[in-house]
């Protein structure tokens, strides 16, 4: 049984060596962990100062964009509004000279009719004398031309 037997003093220390060795190569994988974890880290934040950076330009230059906008949306609407006014006027002068042509339209037919009245009535009297019945029609004429002077001054 001695030739087998291994002393005490030794069966002691190998567990102790194992777990020392177990120890040394926990402290090892934490120390790596926390490296590794530090060095994640550090690149994330550096991910995220840059994605900052990326964001300020970028809502500089949607600050940028919106004072165009704005600026170009007041013009636009002063635009609208000065040719809204025009439009407003040329409908109010459309307005007028179509009742003015309506007005003289109904004076250039009465005018006519009585034209033709007065032709009837310059035959009747005149009889056949064509150059007084030409006469009598520009007379008639001119005086129309008259009226309608008078009516557009």
């Amino acid at each position: 049984m001695a030739a087998c037997s291994v002393p005490k003093f030794i069966e002691s220390t190998q567990p102790r060596l194992l777990g020392s060795n177990d120890h040394q190569d926990s402290d090892l994988r934490k120390r790596k962990r926390m490296i590794s974890n530090r060095e994640s880290a550090r690149r994330s934040r550096v991910r995220r100062k840059t994605h900052m950076g990326d964001l300020v330009l970028q809502v500089s230059q949607l600050v940028s964009d919106n004072k165009y906008m704005a600026i170009n949306l007041k013009d636009t609407t002063q635009m609208f509004l000065n040719l809204d006014c025009e439009n407003s006027v040329l409908r109010a002068q459309l307005a007028e000279l179509t009742h003015l042509f309506e007005s003289l339209t109904n004076i250039i037919n009465g005018f006519n009719s009585l034209s033709n009245d007065y032709e009837t009535e310059a035959s009747v009297m005149c009889g056949v004398d064509d150059e007084l019945l030409v006469h009598c029609e520009t007379m008639l004429h001119e005086n129309e031309h008259f009226v309608v002077e008078m009516l557009l001054n």
